[in-house]
């Protein structure tokens, strides 16, 4: 059974075709989401039997952005960059004609400065993110790898992206980035160590 979970501004709404959380308020469209706002009310459901359709078509109005991105491992430590203040795992946007897994590789390689020694295990969560760039509204979809890495730890931050540093972190500490981070990587992170 597919569930989408969509960080909103504020709201998580988990797209399902059975409600998946007790406290959250079950709804059936996206104007809902701003009056219960207004009221505290941030975690949703919409139940339905094919939560990526309509996911697209509840942001119809948005632009659809793919990306794709990595947990990576090598030994026992994590791969993290800080970027804008805050803690993340790399990621980026999908290249024309470009698939997921192929842009996740290449887009972890060239954020963290890499080599080829990087491998794909399995797919471990596809998360959904709104935003606002120019007045322009924009659902992103980002598909999370679980990778391994086997060559130099060396690591350099792609700085013209913004990152201002990588690191190799233990478990412990990959946990409290996660929990400090955004939402979305939370999410991430929980569905690899559940």
């Amino acid at each position: 059974m597919q569930i989408y979970k969509v960080f909103d501004s504020k709201s998580e709404i988990i797209f399902s075709p059975k409600k998946s959380i007790t406290n959250s308020l079950n709804i059936n469209h996206l104007s809902e989401v701003s009056v219960f706002n207004k009221n505290s009310k941030f975690h949703f459901n919409h139940l339905t039997s094919d939560p990526l359709k309509s996911i697209q078509n509840w942001y119809s109005d948005y632009s659809f952005i793919e990306a794709s991105g990595g947990v990576v491992k090598m030994n026992s430590k994590y791969l993290w960059i800080y970027r804008n203040g805050i803690w993340d795992l790399p990621k980026g946007k999908l290249e024309k004609l470009e698939d997921f897994e192929t842009a996740a590789v290449r887009e972890v390689q060239e954020e963290c400065g890499l080599d080829s020694f990087l491998k794909i295990e399995k797919l471990i969560y596809v998360s959904f993110h709104t935003y606002t760039e120019n007045l322009k509204k924009i659902i992103k979809r980002t598909n999370w790898y679980e990778m391994t890495y086997s060559g130099s730890d060396n690591v350099s931050p792609q700085i013209e992206e913004g990152i201002e540093r990588v690191e190799w972190l233990s478990l412990d500490e990959s946990i409290e980035k996660s929990n400090t981070s955004f939402k979305s990587i939370k999410e991430v992170w929980k569905s690899l160590h559940v």
